[in-house]
């Protein structure tokens, strides 16, 4: 048990449910059971080392892959199978029968698991099968379990009549202090790869190695960036990014590792400018004319030592990125009216997208807080959370054309979430549904220059 805790960190609790559940080979398995929880929490991972721990007779479905019933039902019988073999199966009653055949060669009622991975993909399939499966212990004579693994809640599932309830597991989101034990575990990947993007000296790889300057980098890098993103996948990434970044003045003998104060100053305003490549993985440097002939070659090239140049580089790559991006007209609007509703204040809505929103007075107060300082600027906080209801408000408001409220004009919101251009729950709900645009202004600007729109005029910062 030690050993899965080791290698599965921080998910103590759910790992013992999982046992608990499980239980040893000879007793009964429960009929199935349902894993939610936000991406990269750790689910899979923990499903897996615990079957493999217990050694039990289990087949893991990807539900994207196996896009099909037929694909799906093919691939669950030939991964309980000892041996390749190719296998037909055309349908659920099939699937049951070449269950129902099992029995008679499992010795002792061996325990059976079927796991479902990105188990939301099954709504878009027959309704039934979702509700076969919660219940496959009571059609098939096997000591079977049917696990289910999704980012989405057990109440997006719908079902046209009553099934079994599952016993529902949740997986909460890694916090501040858990997100540095999993990434500090990381920090001999991370100097090898600092290793081989400069040629560093032995006596600086010895400073290099110290975990006290990997430590102190994390609460720097994570003191930016916990707030805006909790997915533990991306952080890695911009952290892998940004430790060599933070490292550079230390390997050129510009800076002591020990000299912790320097070493912030000169990584703060990298860390505040990398949060507008958030989840766009475009923040590595490159040449500024690659040679189209040697992009798989080893080059004796090293990132831009300039940070200016490097992030004029990165915004000029994100405005590209952005042009290029292929969405809808209308999609183009509401992630436009999703960044205003983001860096807006709800109570000037009225001002900024209503023709007839009478006279204000400039009070002494008003005209103090406008005297803001950049660091203290709405476009520099983050982004605020907003309702959808207000986000249809504002799109309605900067759309010139009157078009009606349909479902392809909501479902466009949950491909944006889809996207990570907004975060959100792609469900909607009038009622509860809570967004927030998380792409920086040069992103929108560059969106909103294909539609001819100026954000900069409906921005209460630019007023």
């Amino acid at each position: 048990m030690e050993e899965i805790q080791n290698k599965v960190p921080c998910r103590e609790e759910q790992l013992n449910d999982l046992f608990n559940l499980l239980g040893e080979g000879d007793e009964c398995l429960p009929c199935s059971i349902f894993i939610s929880g936000s991406m990269a929490t750790g689910k899979t991972l923990c499903v897996n080392s615990v079957l493999q721990y217990l050694n039990y007779k289990h087949v893991i479905i990807d539900c994207i892959e196996c896009y099909s019933p037929k694909i799906m039902y093919e691939s669950i019988l030939s991964g309980l199978e000892d041996e390749e073999v190719e296998i037909k199966c055309d349908s659920l009653m099939d699937l049951i029968n070449s269950l129902n055949r099992r029995q008679d060669t499992e010795t002792g009622y061996e325990p059976v698991i079927i796991v479902f991975d990105r188990a939301e993909r099954l709504r878009n399939m027959d309704h039934n099968i979702m509700s076969a499966f919660l219940r496959l212990r009571e059609l098939c004579n096997l000591n079977i379990c049917t696990i289910f693994i999704t980012h989405l809640v057990y109440e997006n599932f719908y079902f046209k009549m009553g099934v079994r309830e599952p016993i529902k597991l949740f997986f909460p989101n890694y916090n501040k202090e858990e997100l540095f034990k999993i990434i500090f575990l990381q920090q001999k990947g991370f100097i090898r790869h600092l290793n081989t993007t400069y040629n560093v000296e032995d006596d600086i790889k010895y400073q290099l190695d110290k975990p006290e300057l990997f430590a102190n980098f994390l609460n720097a890098f994570l003191s930016v960036f916990y707030r805006p993103c909790r997915d533990l996948i991306e952080l890695q990434h911009m952290a892998c990014v940004n430790f060599t970044k933070y490292c550079e003045p230390i390997i050129k003998n510009e800076m002591q590792a020990t000299d912790l104060t320097k070493l912030w100053r000169h990584i703060s305003p990298v860390l505040k400018a990398n949060l507008e490549l958030l989840y766009l993985r475009i923040s590595e440097s490159k040449p500024t004319n690659p040679s189209p002939g040697k992009e798989n070659s080893d080059l004796d090239y090293r990132p831009n030592n300039n940070f200016e140049n490097t992030l004029k580089e990165e915004l000029t790559s994100t405005k590209t990125f952005a042009q290029s991006f292929e969405l809808p007209y209308y999609a183009k609007y509401l992630l436009i009216a999703a960044y205003l509703a983001s860096y807006n204040p709800p109570k000037e809505d009225k001002r900024l997208f209503m023709k007839n929103h009478g006279k204000q007075r400039k009070r002494l107060q008003q005209v103090r807080a406008k005297a803001k300082i950049t660091e203290k600027l709405n476009t520099q906080l983050g982004p605020k959370v907003f309702t959808l209801d207000r986000l249809l408000a504002i799109f309605y408001a900067i759309l010139e054309e009157k078009i009606g409220l349909t479902s392809n004009l909501l479902a466009q919101i949950a491909t944006l979430v889809e996207l990570k251009l907004i975060a959100g729950s792609k469900e909607i709900d009038l009622d509860t549904a809570k967004y927030k645009c998380i792409v920086g202004y040069d992103f929108i600007s560059a969106v909103a220059q294909t539609v001819g729109f100026n954000v900069r005029k409906y921005l209460y910062d630019f007023m």
